[in-house]
């Protein structure tokens, strides 16, 4: 047999490049918000109805939490860009080409737009905080939340989380939803310890155990995310800059929007 002839093989070169600097693939499709089994009016209405007539299972409307899932847009990663381009951060304004304000994102500036006003004293939330509470939940109270929830939850509480919501009673899918938009999940189909322990403070005909402070999260995501964007370009708050825009800059829109309702009250811009 002839002996193997050995061929000199130049070694590859490295390039004198930074990759992560390269535009190697469209980051855009991470400046998109939650996704939804089902559009977020559908969801609004749907609890709104139940309020109205006595058959709020848990309280829902009644926590104001539905109003913080602002309702879907068609995402322009444009827009985004624009607002992080022209984001004051120490005072959270967006600025326009004439230097005047847009509008603020800002705890303020998202209670007026939902017309609210919070008189009980919140609890801030954060990711961090909700990863703690899980472990902190007792088996009763695992077992209850359970029951309530997830259609089997004999066989489910023998495995840990992540769990798929289809494992869940459709209301309890409804409200995962909008946990996973307010935290900006990129889609609700999995469900963690995050949300299972925010969920946990839904009970059977009873108010939410804890009132979270909804407007100082998404604020404080929006910023994180504002000041992060050039390096990871992610943006998941896009409905509720569009939100701002048009409740804040209504009046310079070429044409006139009534702003009261047959009551004299302000209308919302989301119902």
């Amino acid at each position: 047999m002839a002996a193997p002839i050995s061929k000199a093989v130049r070694p590859i070169s490295t390039p004198h490049l930074d990759l992560d600097h390269l535009p190697l693939a469209d980051k855009d499709f991470q400046i998109n918000d939650t996704y939804f089994l089902e559009t977020p009016i559908k969801l609004y209405c749907r609890y709104r109805y139940h309020y109205l007539n006595h058959t709020d299972k848990i309280g829902l409307w009644e926590s104001n939490f539905p109003r913080y899932q602002f309702l879907e847009v068609h995402i322009f990663p444009e827009i985004v860009c624009y607002c992080h381009a022209e984001y004051i951060p120490s005072q959270g304004e967006i600025m326009s080409p004439d230097q005047t304000i847009l509008f603020t994102i800002a705890i303020e500036s998202i209670h007026e737009m939902l017309q609210l006003q919070q008189e009980q004293n919140l609890t801030p939330i954060s990711i961090r905080d909700l990863l703690d509470n899980f472990p902190k939940l007792t088996i009763a109270k695992l077992a209850k939340m359970f029951q309530t929830f997830i259609r089997e939850e004999k066989h489910i509480r023998k495995d840990p989380p992540p769990y798929v919501a289809t494992t869940f009673f459709p209301f309890g899918q409804d409200i995962i939803a909008m946990i996973c938009s307010v935290l900006g999940y990129t889609t609700s189909e999995y469900i963690d310890e995050i949300i299972l322990a925010f969920i946990s403070i839904f009970n059977p005909r009873k108010p939410p155990t804890v009132m979270y402070d909804y407007a100082k999260y998404t604020t404080n995501r929006m910023h994180e995310q504002f000041l992060r964007m050039s390096n990871e370009r992610v943006f998941k708050y896009s409905s509720v800059l569009y939100h701002l825009f048009l409740y804040y800059q209504a009046d310079k829109l070429p044409f006139t929007l009534k702003k009261l309702d047959i009551k004299g009250h302000h209308r919302l811009v989301i119902f």
